[in-house]
C-alpha cells in the first residue's frame, strides 16, 4: 500500500508541476509581448540579449466527426480520397483506350 500512495503522491506532484509550467509559459509570453509592444523593445533586439521568443504552444485539436455518409446534401461527393481514385481510375481507362 505504501507504493500506492508513493505513486498517488508522485502523480499530485506531477500534475501540479506541468501546471505551474503552463502557468509560468503563459507570463513569460505576456512579459515578452509587453516588452515589444509596451516597452518600445523589437524582437531582434531581445533576441540579441538572450530572450528569444517564446515557442508557441502546441495545442490539442479535436477532430470532427465525419459523417458515414460521404456525399453532401446536395448530392457533392465530401470524401476527397475517394474522389481522387475516382478520377485516378477514369484517367486509367481512358488511357486503356
Amino acid at each position: 500500500m505504501d507504493y500506492v500512495r508513493a505513486a498517488i503522491t508522485a502523480r499530485g506532484a506531477l500534475d501540479e508541476a506541468r501546471e505551474a509550467l503552463k502557468e509560468a509559459e503563459k507570463d513569460d509570453t505576456a512579459a515578452f509581448q509587453a516588452a515589444v509592444t509596451t516597452g518600445g523593445w523589437a524582437a531582434e533586439e531581445l533576441r540579441k540579449i538572450g530572450l528569444s521568443a517564446p515557442e508557441k504552444v502546441q495545442r490539442v485539436q479535436r477532430r470532427r466527426k465525419v459523417a458515414k455518409n460521404s456525399t453532401g446534401s446536395a448530392g457533392e461527393n465530401t470524401n476527397p480520397t475517394a474522389e481522387a481514385t475516382h478520377e485516378t481510375q477514369v484517367e486509367q481507362s481512358t488511357a486503356d483506350n
